[in-house]
């Protein structure tokens, strides 16, 4: 099972480990080749971060890439409840 993530409204990736990200932290990913791929990983070196999101029961969970440390690998902050309140 797998949970794709978009940057942009666009495809960027996907996570295969459950539980999907949920909180700050290093996680594992699959990257997609396409250009909102590019664009995330340019918008995080270009501001130290790039926002992005998956769905989860038809609401959006919106997480910030702010590194990358090696391919297939990025970190996680700044996740936020489908409320947009951070999650606490």
């Amino acid at each position: 099972m797998r949970k794709s993530f978009s940057f942009e409204g666009d495809g960027a990736g996907y996570f295969e480990t459950w539980p999907w990200p949920a909180s700050d932290g290093l996680y594992h990913y699959q990257p997609l080749r396409t250009q909102a791929h590019v664009r995330m990983h340019e918008r995080r070196r270009a501001t130290g971060s790039a926002r992005c999101h998956y769905e989860r029961k038809g609401q959006k969970i919106w997480f910030s890439v702010v590194g990358a440390p090696k391919v297939g690998l990025l970190k996680l902050e700044g996740f936020e409840e489908p409320e947009g309140k951070p999650k606490t």
